[in-house]
Formats: structure tokens, sequence, C-alpha cells
């Protein structure tokens, strides 16, 4: 499966020549506006999953922020898993496209077996990756029994 990992920017530039699975990543304090930017209209995107979580890990988490956790990560699975088959590629972003979607996409090629060679792309975000959130969704996947 092609593997797309974008800022915003990026994303709502991105015209999918396969049918795609988006995940969009949005914090808190800027779901709303982040709406005001759409994805190009395309019938080939399968789904488009939008998800609102902050990126801060256990212990830095301020009074407004939306922690990512186990339940938001069993929804991010679940819900992919479903449609997945169906996907020819899938494209992840937050708005700089350096923590959070990183850290999902990478999870999810580890987890499905997507194709793509995690290991680069671990190297490639290795400063800016969320690692809590890649383990949280590793994690729960394991709990899930949920594979390629």
């Amino acid at each position: 499966m092609d593997l797309h990992i974008f800022r915003l920017r990026d994303a709502v530039e991105y015209v999918p020549s396969k049918p795609t699975y988006a995940i969009r990543l949005m914090s808190s304090n800027m779901a709303e506006e982040l709406r005001t930017f759409p994805l190009k209209d395309s019938p080939l995107y399968v789904r488009v999953a939008e998800y609102i979580f902050d990126d801060v890990e256990p212990g830095r988490v301020e009074r407004k922020d939306i922690l990512f956790d186990e339940r938001l990560a069993e929804r991010v699975l679940r819900e992919f898993d479903q449609d997945r088959r169906r996907c020819e590629a899938l494209m992840v972003h937050c708005v700089m496209g350096q923590n959070r979607s990183p850290a999902v996409a990478i999870a999810l090629n580890d987890i499905f077996n997507l194709g793509n060679d995690s290991e680069e792309l671990k190297r490639k975000y290795s400063k800016t990756a969320n690692r809590y959130v890649h383990n949280t969704l590793k994690k729960v996947a394991e709990r899930l029994s949920l594979h390629g």
C-alpha cells in the first residue's frame, strides 16, 4: 500500500490516483479552523477519518490538551481495519507532518504489514515522530490481535 505522510499544506493539494484511506489529525485548539481546509474532492477517497488529539505525552498534558489514549487508538485501528482492504494508498496528515502523522502512519504500516520500510520511516522521523502515539497504537493492536 502506498503511504503518504503529509503536512496540512500538502494534504489539501493532494489528489489521489488510487483508492485512498485518508486520516486527518487535528489538535484540539485548531480542529474547527483546520476543517476550513478540506481535502480535494475525489471519488478515490474510500474514507476520510478525522481524529482530534494534541501532540502531547502523559505527564506533559496541559489542561486544554486532548491526550491520545487507548480508546482513541482502538477507534483508529478498528476504522482503518474495516476499510483498508478496499484501499491501495494511505494518506495521513497533521498540521506539520512531523509528529503525529508519522507516528500513526508508521504504526499502521507495522501493524497491518502495509509493505513500506518501517525502519527507513523510523530513521527519517526518529527525532520528531510521537513515540507515545506510535507505542499506544501498537499496544492496543496487540491486545486486539490485529495484524495484516
